[in-house]
């Protein structure tokens, strides 16, 4: 299967709310060899106030941001889901992007009415390389090496990680120097470490995962949490009610025969303080996994492999204490209420129905004012909200005039932060004010113009 790794920057962190202001990817065949490569900028939203956090670290201006020679973002979203969609199926790999770029790309696609799960559907599958780079840096340290921060502390930054393995890198923060060089690090793993390799790719698949932490008792799990280790050790004790793709996990370096003594009351409040005994393990956002037995004995530090096959074994040969350990768990997950913003509603409905996806294509090819009459069409209340924001976005002619003015209004005061919107969820002009006053001297005077002029 083919490969398509990409890259973006953003306005912000925010993945509801900021938006992808460049987007890089590269296609390769099943051997890393490049075969095609796109790259794509966007301009910023009409009620998008970007962090000026982020334009500092992406190396943006204001003015560049809002260049009238940069395209829409609606343009650039349907750019790249054409661009994408012809290259499939394949395997997506981003750098920290389950967490973060794919979030972004599936906002994006929402937001413009095309397919959400275009990742890991139809065929498609997904990886994170942060995840390979944690599990290489730990299992294959001859082959690749962790990267440095400038106080000499390790660390899987891509920048540090390329810098430290010989992997040029042209930029930082450039969308596609990124893909270039978290493409130049998979390859050193693949040439240097072929079974982590094809266990990585192994995971990329729900299926895999599942079958995985069902059968083994016990396995290593590379993911950052608890400082500076990235390797876990976890056994399988439960699903969440809530939610099938949850696995609960516990952390075999926990005092299992402490936890066995608690009530669920108790255990709930134990679940909530660090060290975490339990895990929540998403079997469907690629988690990288590994047998215990094809680790190296001097990988093993404070445990060895026999006695965390032995705790988990016990656990496991427990049903009534992992059913305990099940409903504690439950009982944590914090419960969100439903929000009245349509950019938090991605997944708080009901899957898009096929007579709306059918829309929606249809959407995407009829001239403007055919589009606003469409929009009404729609039987999910948030695309057709998405509709008629984008048809203001990109042709607001066609809109009647108490409609324009209505939504004008509605930007200004969303970007003040004033009327309907005091504390919102997203950055307003107040709140990067207020930030470039915290950034001291890191921006230039020129920047800092902009932003007060806004």
């Amino acid at each position: 299967m083919a490969f398509v790794l990409y890259d973006l920057e953003t306005s912000g962190l925010n993945k509801r709310f900021d938006q992808i202001l460049q987007f890089a990817a590269v296609r390769t065949d099943s051997d890393l060899n490049e075969t095609h490569r796109f790259e794509t900028k966007s301009r910023l939203l009409p009620h998008v106030v970007p962090s000026p956090q982020a334009l500092l670290v992406t190396g943006h201006t204001l003015a560049e941001a809002n260049s009238p020679f940069r395209q829409s973002h609606y343009s650039m979203v349907c750019e790249i889901a054409n661009v994408l969609a012809s290259w499939c199926p394949a395997t997506f790999l981003g750098y920290n992007s389950i967490r973060f770029d794919e979030e972004f790309l599936r906002q994006a696609f929402y937001q413009c009415l095309h397919p959400i799960f275009l990742t890991n559907m139809n065929g498609n599958a997904r990886a994170d390389v942060l995840n390979l780079m944690r599990a290489a840096t730990t299992l294959h340290p001859s082959v690749m090496h962790a990267g440095l921060e400038p106080d000499g502390r390790p660390t899987h930054r891509l920048g540090a990680m390329a810098a430290a393995n010989g992997v040029p890198s042209r930029a930082l923060h450039d969308a596609a120097a990124d893909v270039d060089a978290m493409l130049g690090l998979c390859r050193l793993v693949r040439a240097g470490a072929p079974d982590l390799w094809s266990t990585f790719l192994r995971f990329s698949a729900k299926a895999a995962v599942v079958d995985f932490v069902r059968d083994e008792d016990a396995f290593a799990y590379f993911d950052y949490f608890g400082r500076p280790q990235v390797m876990h050790f976890l056994t399988r004790v439960g699903i969440s009610p809530n939610d099938g793709n949850a696995h609960y996990c516990l952390d075999l370096a926990s005092d299992i025969d402490a936890l066995r003594k608690l009530n669920v009351g108790d255990l709930s409040q134990r679940l909530t303080q660090e060290p975490r005994p339990i895990r929540r393990l998403k079997v469907n956002a690629s988690p990288l996994l590994y047998p215990l037995w094809d680790i190296e004995p001097d990988r093993f530090v404070d445990l060895t492999e026999d006695e965390l096959v032995r705790r988990a074994s016990s656990v496991r040969a427990d049903p009534e204490f992992m059913a305990t350990l099940t409903s504690a768990a439950a009982s944590i997950e914090p419960i969100y209420p439903p929000s009245e913003h349509v950019e938090q509603q991605i997944y708080g409905g009901k899957f898009i129905s096929d007579a709306d996806s059918a829309l929606s294509r249809q959407f995407h090819s009829l001239p403007w004012q055919a589009r606003a009459e469409l929009a009404d069409r729609f039987q999910d209340s948030r695309l057709r909200r998405l509709a008629r924001r984008l048809i203001f976005f990109e042709s607001p002619h066609v809109l009647e005039e108490p409609e324009r003015h209505l939504i004008v209004d509605d930007i200004a005061a969303r970007r003040r932060g004033e009327g309907r919107y005091t504390a919102p969820p997203w950055t307003t002009i107040p709140q990067a004010l207020s930030e470039l006053e915290a950034m001291n001297g890191q921006l230039s005077e020129a920047l800092k113009i902009e932003f007060r002029s806004l």
